[in-house]
């Protein structure tokens, strides 16, 4: 199986390293990066109108922007997230 795929990826069949005969019960990827991006934006649109409909000042709503948007972000994608001192560095830039 390796063979089969070293010649097709040298041949340049990238999109057909396998036959589907070979690729057997392997679980199909789900792409759903077009569903976080649209889930990130509308939680981020959601929270900041809250927080403009809140009367927040305008200083306020530009440090809130980039909490937000990494908290969500955090929460969605489930990476690690930042330290403590580059969130600061984002709401408080030098």
């Amino acid at each position: 199986m390796l063979l089969t795929i070293a010649e097709r990826y040298a041949e340049g069949k990238v999109s057909h390293l396998l036959d589907d005969e070979q690729i057997g019960d392997a679980p199909k990827v789900v792409h759903r990066e077009g569903l976080r991006l649209l889930a990130l934006g509308g939680v981020v649109v959601s929270a900041m109108a809250g927080a403009a409909l809140a009367g927040l000042p305008d200083a306020a709503l530009t440090a809130l922007l980039p909490l937000v948007v990494i908290i969500v972000g955090i929460l969605l994608y489930r990476e690690k997230g930042p330290t403590p001192a580059q969130l600061r560095d984002l709401v408080i830039p030098r």
